[in-house]
Parts: structure tokens; C-alpha cells; sequence
């Protein structure tokens, strides 16, 4: 058996991909649980007042602006709501001007979650908006008369449903549909999508299988080098959530994403392959051990990082080992972030408890700064770091600020769907605050909500960058399903810092540019990015 690089390279891949895959697809009620009913006596008044409580919130539940149909153009999302006895329907349809496809169907949402995750308004419009944390935008929904033609009338026929064949051509018409409305800047990508689609769709009569599918259509996107830009083949069923946190569970699962920039694996891989001096495809002896040169060079790395700490301080770990600080020799702090979610021991890197994570994320940061608060500087290194949750990163940005701003701008879509630009105005804790000189390390693995929180600590006076140029993966993973078992996520938002700047396709570029995990650190024992820094910090008073 043989092996490509990109095979070599998945399971490292995915790990990434993973916290970079934001659901917009709705909310799921696993905690929700039918109320049991009494066959005693002696709680016949008890449940008399019960019921007259259940008919009074039956009767608001009925009454509730939120049921109807909503739409989020720029999404591609139409929401319909429908009352319950005790909450509400929700079904998602992701929608195209030509198809309609039942995407997410969560049955009864007690009225207390719903209300949880989306906020209703009525001023020039009726809108919902889903809550995205205190300071992150949420998608937002204008509410609409009736479901489009396409969902009443042509809903298409799912693998789950009845009389489903599966069509090739059909999927892919979606599939590209859905890109052309909706992808940010093919432009920026250096792609012509209507080229794409024509060279494409002449090869489609030899597609017989979803596998065979599922590589065309990777194929066809390889060329937007876009971590956000993801295709997942697994089971699929109505709940949506419930399919992709079974698929990420499942290291075997078949996914595929690229990149604008290499990252630290992918480096490791080319040096591993050049050192067998040829192209040939990998033995599966060579791909074990091209997996063992990566491992062991990033654990030397690590190492490396960590051995800067001063003996007599000591290092911390928080947040299940995505987070840990240090003091050096220097009095200099270190702070590792590691990604910005997955803080709980257990829990799925993708679908986490966003309000727990916050949590973690506040606790830990305070604890870290207190340790710092005698330091002459801080580093702090988001070089591993793939992303995770906006309202995360935004937790920790805060701290190191003196007065509220502007810290980023956000819209969704383009052109007639683009919505309006939102500036993120954050203001800064009561206590816990640091404001000494703070340098931010950054690699090619840098990006999504890391991203975000390098362009907002960007924007702070005592802030300076330091590294290679992030990922360029910005916006949030607009998930999508084809009728067949193949999930793909989409682009659609652009991120701006303060000064209008979109890195979007380009990634930031540091302010003062060093390379990551080159062979001569690892030989020589140290890290460039981090004597720089400290380098930094020491010129800075």
C-alpha cells in the first residue's frame, strides 16, 4: 500500500479543521426532558396549578412573535419556527436560488433554550438574531411570509428519505450553486468559479459512487487554499449537530481541507521526503515513520518552548493543556494558547459548550495575570494555535485593554446579499488588567478565532506581532449538506481590523517577521520567535 502526503498529513489536518467548524445550523435539546406526571392524589392540587402554569405558557408559546419563517441571505439559511406544547420546532433549510434542502430539524426546543439562542426585535424590521456570546455578531434573520417556492414546491430528496437515488450531477449542481452565491472572494482566491464549473461538469458522468464524488469535489475546491473550505463524507441524519459530532469522533472519517499557508506539519512532512530523495508516492513503513519525524520534531519544539521557563517558578496547565504559562529567567511571562475551545476533558473539539468554554477561558486568564502582574513584559504564543470560539478570544482580549474600541469589523456575503458592516466594540474588565509591553507569536497554523484575537490585540498600543503570516482563514465555517452523506463548509464572512484591512485568503503579517520550528532551532536548541520577543520586551522600556 501507498501513500500520498495528503493522507499522511489528514489526521493532523482535521485536527485543526476541527476547531475552526462553527455550527450555524441551529440548536439541538440534548438536555431536554419530557416532565413526568404524578398518579397520586395528593397532588391533585399541585397539579391543578401545574396546569393552569403549562396552559399560560401554552398560551404565550402560541402567541410568540418568533414562530414563522426567517432568512439570512448572506447565509443561505431559512429558518422555520413552529410552536410546541411546551417550545418550539425548528427546521433549517439551506437554500440556493434553484434548491431547497432540509438541512437541521430540532422537534420541540423548550421556549427558555430557544430564547437562549435567539433574540427577537421589532424596529424597521422584524428580525432574529442568533446569540453569538456578548461581543461576536451573530447570523441574523429577517422574518419572510412564507418558505421559497423551492422548499414548498421542489424540496429535495434526501438519502434518509424515501425514494432517494443518489445523483452525482444533482449534488454537484448544489455544490457549486451554493459556492457561486455564497463564497466571500473567489477572486481573491485566484479562481475562476465559472471556469471551474465548466472543466468540471464535462467529468461528472464518470462519478458513480459518493467516495468517487467526494474526491471530485475535493478536486474542485483544492485550488481556493482555504482552511474553511472543508468537506467531511459521513452518516448523516436530520439532526445535523448530532451527524458531524459522531463523524468527529471517528478519526477515520474521510475529510478534506487545504491551506494558504504551510503549516508546522506540513513542513516537517516536506523535510521528511526530501530526505528519501524522490516523488514517489510513500510506503506505508515510510508514512509511519513520516508520522513519527512529525511527532517527535513537535515535541522537540515543545520542549524546547517550555525549557524556557524559570526552574524556580515552575509551569501551569489549565483548561485541559490548552492552556499553560510560565515566568522566564527574565522575569518575562509566557502565556501558551492552545486553541480557543476544547477546554473540558471529554468533550467534542468542535460542537463544546461555547458558555463553559467562556468560563474556563475568564478563570484561567485571571489566574495567569495575577502570576505576571510583577513581570517586565508578556509573551504570548498563539503559534499552535488553529482556533475555536470568537467569544474566547474576545475573553481573553479584553484584559488588555485600558478604555473600550473598536477591535475588528465584521459582514457576511457580497454584493446584493452583503449585509452591513458591524464594528466589535469591547471594553475591559474592572480589575485584572495588563498593559505592559505584550508581544503575540504567530505561525501559518494561527487562524480563524486566533486569527480574530491577533487583529484585535493588534489594535492595542502596547501590542506588537511576531512570526510568520497567520492562516488567512478568517470568517466562520458556513456548514452545508448535500442530499448524499458529504457535508462541506464555506466562506462567507470577511474580518476587518481597525484600519479597514481584510487578511482574509492573505493572512496578518507579523510586524516584526520570524520563521517557525526552522531545522537550525531544532538543532540548536532554542526558538527564534521567542528570543525575539524577549528581545523586544527588553528595547520596549
Amino acid at each position: 500500500m501507498r501513500f500520498t502526503k495528503h493522507a499522511v498529513l489528514s489526521r493532523y489536518i482535521a485536527a485543526i479543521t476541527w476547531f475552526s467548524l462553527t455550527l450555524l445550523i441551529g440548536c439541538s435539546d440534548d438536555d431536554h426532558k419530557k416532565p413526568s406526571r404524578s398518579s397520586s392524589s395528593a397532588s391533585v392540587s399541585s397539579s391543578s396549578s401545574s396546569s393552569a402554569a403549562n396552559s399560560s405558557s401554552a398560551s404565550s408559546i402560541a402567541a410568540s412573535p418568533y414562530a414563522g419563517e426567517w432568512y439570512a441571505p448572506a447565509y443561505g439559511y431559512v429558518l422555520s419556527v413552529s410552536t410546541q406544547a411546551d417550545g418550539f420546532g425548528v427546521k433549517t433549510y439551506s437554500v440556493t436560488e434553484d434548491y431547497c434542502l432540509l438541512q437541521n430539524v430540532t422537534p420541540n426546543l423548550p421556549q427558555e433554550k430557544f430564547e437562549q439562542s435567539y433574540s427577537y426585535s421589532k424596529l424597521a424590521k422584524e428580525t432574529l438574531r442568533k446569540v453569538n456570546g456578548q461581543y461576536a455578531p451573530g447570523v441574523e434573520y429577517e422574518k419572510i411570509a412564507q418558505l421559497p417556492s423551492t422548499c414548498t414546491e421542489d424540496l429535495q430528496t434526501l438519502k434518509t428519505d424515501s425514494g432517494y437515488a443518489f445523483n452525482a450531477e444533482r449534488d454537484f449542481e448544489i455544490f457549486w450553486h451554493t459556492f457561486n452565491e455564497l463564497y466571500i472572494n473567489f477572486e481573491l482566491r485566484g479562481v475562476d468559479w465559472d471556469e471551474a464549473y465548466e472543466e468540471a461538469v464535462n467529468s461528472l458522468g464518470d462519478i458513480h459512487t459518493e467516495e468517487e464524488l467526494f474526491e471530485f469535489l475535493s478536486e474542485l475546491i483544492a485550488p481556493l487554499g482555504d482552511g474553511h473550505a472543508i468537506l467531511i463524507h459521513a452518516p448523516l441524519s436530520q439532526n445535523l449537530d448530532e451527524s458531524i459530532t459522531k463523524a468527529l469522533e471517528d478519526e477515520d472519517t474521510p475529510n478534506f481541507s487545504t491551506n494558504t499557508q504551510l503549516r508546522l506539519y506540513e513542513k516537517l512532512l516536506n523535510e521528511y521526503v526530501a530526505s528519501l530523495g524522490s516523488d514517489d508516492e510513500l510506503t506505508e513503513e515510510q508514512a509511519a515513520e513520516a508520522e513519527n519525524y512529525i511527532a517527535s520534531n513537535v515535541d522537540n519544539i515543545r520542549e524546547t518552548i517550555f525549557g524556557y521557563a524559570d526552574e524556580n517558578v515552575g509551569i501551569k496547565v489549565r483548561a485541559a493543556g490548552e492552556i499553560a504559562w510560565f515566568t522566564t529567567s527574565d522575569n518575562i511571562g509566557y502565556l501558551f494558547i492552545g486553541s480557543m475551545s476544547d477546554y473540558t476533558e471529554g468533550k467534542s473539539t468542535v460542537i463544546s459548550d461555547v458558555a463553559v468554554d467562556v468560563a474556563i477561558a475568564e478563570e484561567t486568564i485571571n489566574e495567569a495575570l495575577k502570576d505576571f502582574e510583577g513581570t517586565e513584559g508578556l509573551i504570548i504564543d498563539v503559534r499552535f494555535n488553529g482556533g475555536g470560539q470568537d467569544q474566547v478570544s474576545l475573553s481573553f482580549v479584553r484584559h488588555f485593554m485600558s478604555q473600550p474600541q473598536v477591535v475588528y469589523s465584521k459582514f457576511a456575503g457580497r454584493g446584493d446579499l452583503a449585509t452591513p458592516v458591524k464594528e466589535v466594540v469591547l471594553d475591559p474588565p474592572v480589575d485584572n488588567l495588563y498593559l505592559k509591553p505584550t508581544a503575540v507569536l504567530v505561525s501559518g497554523d494561527t487562524g480563524s478565532a486566533a486569527e480574530l484575537f491577533t487583529i484585535a490585540m493588534s489594535s492595542l498600543p502596547q501590542v506588537t506581532i511576531i512570526g510568520e503570516p497567520t492562516a488567512g482563514a478568517f470568517s466562520d465555517v458556513l456548514v452545508k449538506r448535500l442530499t448524499s452523506d458529504i457535508i462541506f463548509g464555506i466562506s462567507n464572512e470577511t474580518y476587518l481590523d481597525t484600519k479597514g484591512n481584510n487578511y482574509e485568503g492573505v493572512g496578518i503579517a507579523a510586524d516584526i517577521s520570524v520563521a517557525f520550528g526552522t531545522p537550525q532551532e531544532r538543532k540548536g536548541g532554542y526558538d527564534n520567535g521567542l528570543d525575539t520577543a524577549i528581545d523586544w520586551i527588553k528595547a520596549y522600556h
